[in-house]
């Protein structure tokens, strides 16, 4: 196991104690978290190691009306007692809480680590303060002598867990993986002649600790603050938009959450296999096994290896994504989609608490043959880019987003112009069979793939999408 001694596996200690009362799994964590907070370029506090340990135990009970008594209780008593009291708690959830699926085919333990796939930085592991000072050192040092630039608020946080999984089909394995989040403000300034001051927040997730990056990312924030601070409301009408990486990683993974699980399949809410939904240039994968994505892993939260799979083919349905649970309810097989805590924000912190559903790893817009960032300004003509959206509020079941623009730029004559700020864009992300949407109003797609968050994706031109923003 990863930076783990098996014996300090927090699931394998519970599941000792579990042996005999089958069907059963246990996730475990061991969590290390180290946080440095900034009010404006002063540290204002250092915290850390704050340590957490726990588990989560589920039960699976047959019935006799061929369905499923499942049941959950989260722990961090590790105590023979502690562990029993979480077992009969998830006993007694088992006779209330019902899936309608006979069969749940727990992972075993052949093959179960899934091979390496590179989410811990061995640095960050073993120094882990050290790094963090480092890091918020280079992040200080990036605005010395920028007299019209300064920061706000920052906080770096690093995040350090050893994960554990086993269950009553043989299954043991785990893994550690470290993450580092990164929430800044930076603010622009000027003379009383100019504009107001500008601000440009970021919010960053890695899982690396990499500071020298910080030289090149500073100076691209500041201009953005700048840009913030000139800013002028958009256009309004239907308008061709470039959305990058960031902007995409806002609507797409809940999208497809949404829409492409074997949830959605249960409510009759998915789309079948071989129906048409973008444009011919969308393919796009779930893959959880991208090096370094915040997303991947070895194993999904219920020990099944990840891999790559395709939800769209050149804009035709491929295949859903499963957990043991809804895999069972269809006669399929998981396709180790089972994670914990993503739609609620502990995707890093606090997993334990809550039981594995069916949600996408890493969500990737395979790139296309639109180019450069500037062929795609160029290939729109008139139009704007948008650079940060708050708060896309993508509706899983419908697809419909809408956010205020915070930052963007108008493109002139195919070439980027000012900057525009304020108002609103929005649209449907993914429409049933013949409806129009953002996935089949793709236009071209750039050939350049980057990370953000959940999504690797080049910059996308879509035509047209709906902005409000001047009268």
């Amino acid at each position: 196991m990863s930076a783990s001694r098996p014996g300090d596996a927090v699931a394998f200690r519970v599941g000792d104690q579990l042996a005999g009362k089958e069907p059963w799994e246990v996730f475990g964590e061991r969590i290390r978290r180290y946080e440095i907070h900034l009010n404006g370029d002063k540290i204002e506090m250092t915290r850390g190691p704050i340590a957490l340990l726990g588990y989560g135990i589920r039960v699976f009970r047959s019935r006799p009306d061929g369905k499923t008594g499942v049941g959950f209780q989260a722990s961090n008593d590790l105590s023979p007692e502690g562990i029993l009291a979480a077992e009969q708690d998830a006993e007694r959830a088992a006779r209330y809480a019902v899936f309608p699926t006979g069969r749940v085919e727990l992972p075993t333990g052949h093959g179960a680590t899934g091979g390496i796939v590179e989410v811990l930085d061995r640095g960050l592991w073993e120094y882990p303060l050290d790094c963090l000072e480092r890091y918020v050192a280079a992040l200080r040092a990036a605005f010395q002598g920028r007299k019209q630039f300064a920061l706000s608020f920052g906080s770096v946080r690093a995040t350090l867990s050893n994960t554990s999984i086993c269950n009553s089909a043989g299954l043991r394995t785990g893994y550690g993986h470290t993450t580092v989040d990164l929430e800044v403000g930076v603010k622009a300034f000027g003379g009383p002649e100019g504009p107001p001051p500008g601000e440009y927040w970021l919010n960053d997730s890695d899982r690396r600790s990499r500071p020298a990056e910080l030289a090149v990312r500073v100076p691209e924030w500041c201009r953005y603050a700048e840009d913030v601070r000139r800013g002028r409301p958009p256009p309004t009408g239907d308008v061709a938009v470039i959305l990058p990486p960031p902007v995409l990683a806002g609507i797409l993974p809940v999208v497809f959450g949404g829409r492409f699980t074997g949830s959605a399949r249960l409510t009759k809410g998915a789309p079948a296999p071989g129906m048409k939904l973008g444009a011919e240039l969308a393919t796009i994968h779930d893959d959880g096994r991208i090096p370094w994505a915040p997303a991947s892993s070895p194993t999904d939260d219920e020990g099944v290896p990840q891999r790559r799979r395709t939800l769209l083919d050149h804009g035709v349905v491929s295949e859903l994504l499963y957990d043991a649970l809804h895999a069972g309810a269809f006669e399929a097989h998981s396709s180790g989609n089972a994670f914990r805590g993503i739609s609620s924000g502990f995707r890093t912190w606090y997993r334990f608490l809550q039981p594995p559903s069916v949600s996408p790893s890493t969500i990737v817009l395979a790139p296309g043959d639109g180019g450069t960032d500037t062929e795609l300004v160029e290939a729109a003509r008139e139009g704007i880019w948008i650079q940060q959206i708050g708060w896309s509020s993508p509706d899983p079941i419908t697809g419909a987003f809408g956010g205020e623009i915070r930052l963007g730029y108008r493109i002139r004559n195919g070439k980027l112009a000012e900057s525009i700020r304020g108002g609103t864009v929005g649209g449907i992300a993914l429409a049933a069979e013949g409806a129009s949407s953002l996935l089949t109003r793709l236009e071209a797609v750039g050939s350049t793939a980057a990370f953000s968050e959940q999504v690797s994706s080049p910059p996308v031109l879509v035509r047209p999408l709906t902005v409000a923003g001047e009268q």
